[in-house]
This record gives structure tokens, sequence and C-alpha cells, in this order.
């Protein structure tokens, strides 16, 4: 093995041992400016001899990690004015889906390219290619059966329905005349009674005003940048670079048998619970559950544990 004490040339050094065939391993070690260049140079050799004894340690061990795979899986989610604009630029380079809370100042393109619903979220957990999101849908035309034939707004005699295809309950009379318009689709049903629906997703754009995730820090895969529209972009382009495998460290561990919450099987110290940023550990009855993918590896747990 060869240590070369100048990074300056490190690209120079690594071409003339791969020309040459060599099996050798190479390390540079910037002694010039790490140790030379200095008000104190002449007595900078004790640092000096340190650094080259340092490069010869061996490589330390590669530390433990988390992948994160992602296919481009983009719902969106928020009211129609805000969430379609975005879902229509965004169609030709991810696999966009749509969610809309509040149906009101929007339009739906009369081509289905892209799956779109309607409702309120119940509960959204995990993080970049892995989240989870259930809903309950509200509104009774199922904007997922929804075939956009204009039937039914053509038929209301209250004007209820608009090209947003949701029924504005203040409006409607219950006439039903959209249900007998719908046919045989079936995407107008006023007793519903499986309203919960629950998919999964490689990556969420939360427009709506409050976010769904509270966390000081929001999970990997996850923007929420409000109404200002270039926070918008900037959190779009951000998405847009999600998509294929990546990893990070695995930043700590934990050992259950020592745990003063765990060891036991009864509810002890919350500390690391109650100071994590990111949800990362969270109490699973009379032991701590940890997800590694969520942890930004702040090290607040270890501080206090």
């Amino acid at each position: 093995d060869c240590i070369v004490a100048c990074t300056q040339e490190s690209t120079l050094f690594g071409e003339l041992a791969r020309a040459a065939g060599s099996s050798s391993r190479i390390k540079f070690v910037n002694v010039r400016e790490a140790g030379g260049w200095s008000g104190e140079a002449a007595h900078a050799l004790p640092k000096i001899a340190a650094l080259l004894s340092a490069a010869e340690l061996p490589d330390p061990e590669p530390v433990p990690s988390v992948s994160f795979q992602s296919g481009g899986q983009l719902l969106i989610i928020g009211p129609a004015a805000a969430a379609m604009p975005w879902a229509e630029r965004l169609a030709g380079d991810l696999e966009v889906n749509v969610l809309i809370s509040d149906a009101r100042g929007g339009e739906l393109p009369i081509d289905r390219r892209y799956p779109i619903w309607s409702g309120q979220v119940l509960r959204a957990t995990g993080y970049l290619g892995a989240f989870e999101v259930a809903w309950e849908q509200t509104n009774p035309i199922d904007l997922d059966v929804c075939i956009r034939c204009n039937a039914c707004v053509r038929a209301c005699p209250e004007q209820a329905i608009d090209y947003s295809y949701q029924i504005d309950l203040a409006k409607c009379a219950s006439h039903r005349v959209c249900v007998k318009a719908c046919g045989a689709i079936g995407a107008i049903d006023f007793d519903r009674q499986d309203r919960v629906h629950t998919e999964r997703f490689d990556m969420v754009l939360d427009l709506s005003d409050e976010p769904l995730f509270t966390t000081a820090q929001k999970p990997q895969g996850y923007a929420a940048p409000g109404r200002d529209p270039l926070d918008q972009a900037l959190a779009v382009q951000s998405l847009a670079k999600l998509v294929g495998e990546f990893e990070k460290p695995r930043f700590f561990q934990y050992h259950e048998k020592i745990c003063a919450h765990g060891r036991s099987g009864k509810v002890g110290c919350t500390n690391c619970l109650d100071v994590c940023s990111t949800g990362a550990i969270s109490a699973a009855g009379d032991k701590i559950k940890v997800e590694s993918h969520l942890c930004a590896g702040c090290g607040g747990c270890a501080t206090v544990c």
C-alpha cells in the first residue's frame, strides 16, 4: 500500500496506478494544508506524523444503513383549485394521484389520465416509498368511478353539481335525479356504506392549510409547502428527484434489554419518545417501536437516555 501526502495530485496518481495495473491501495492525506501551511509550520512535525499515522489505519467498517425505494407514485392532497394544476403539470413525469379535500373553485379534466378521489384524510403514516394514507369519502359522487359524462350536471334541478363533479350538499334538495341520470355507472350513492379508502404511495405533496405530519422534522418524501406558489414549486422540484433507490445511515441502535421502558414489560421512562422530533420512536403497548427510516440522526434520544 502507498500513502501520498498530497491530495492535489490524487487524480494523477490514481490514473498512473490504474495504467500500471497496480493492485496496491493508495491513500491520500493533505499534509501541506492540514499541517505545513500555518503560522506554526515550524512546530507542525508532530501533527504531520499523526496525520500519516491515521492514514495507515484500516478503513472503518461500513455503517449499517436503511434503504428507500421510490417508483414515483405521488399523492397530491389539497383543494382542487391548488391540487389540479400541479397534477396536470406533473402527470407526464410522475405517477400522479390526487385526493381533493375541497372541490370549490376547481374543475376536473375530462380525460382520466390519473386517479382522482375526494374526501377527508383520517390518517397518514410512513416515509419515502412507503406512505399509507386513509381517507373517508364524504361526497355522494365517487370520482374514481365517475366518467365525466356530465349527465348529472345537466339533470340536477338545483344546479348543485358543477364541473368539479361533486355535489354541493347545501344546495341539494334530495330529488335524487342525479342518481337516475348516472344510471348503470353507479358513481352517485347517497347511502354509501364503505366510505373509508386506504392506499400506498411513494411521495406526498400536501397542499392543505394544516399539514398532515406535525412533527418538527417531516419524513423524507413528504412536502407541505403551504399556499405560496414559489414554495410549492420548490417542493415539487425536490420531490421529482426522489425517484429510484436511496440509502441513509442507520443512525442508532436500540437495546431493549436495558431500556427502562421495555425491559420490565411495563411503561417506564418515556424520555426518548418525548424528545424525538421525527416520530421515529413510538410506544407500542408496553414496548417501544423504532422506525429507522424516519430517524434524521439528530441524537436527541441518546442525550436523554
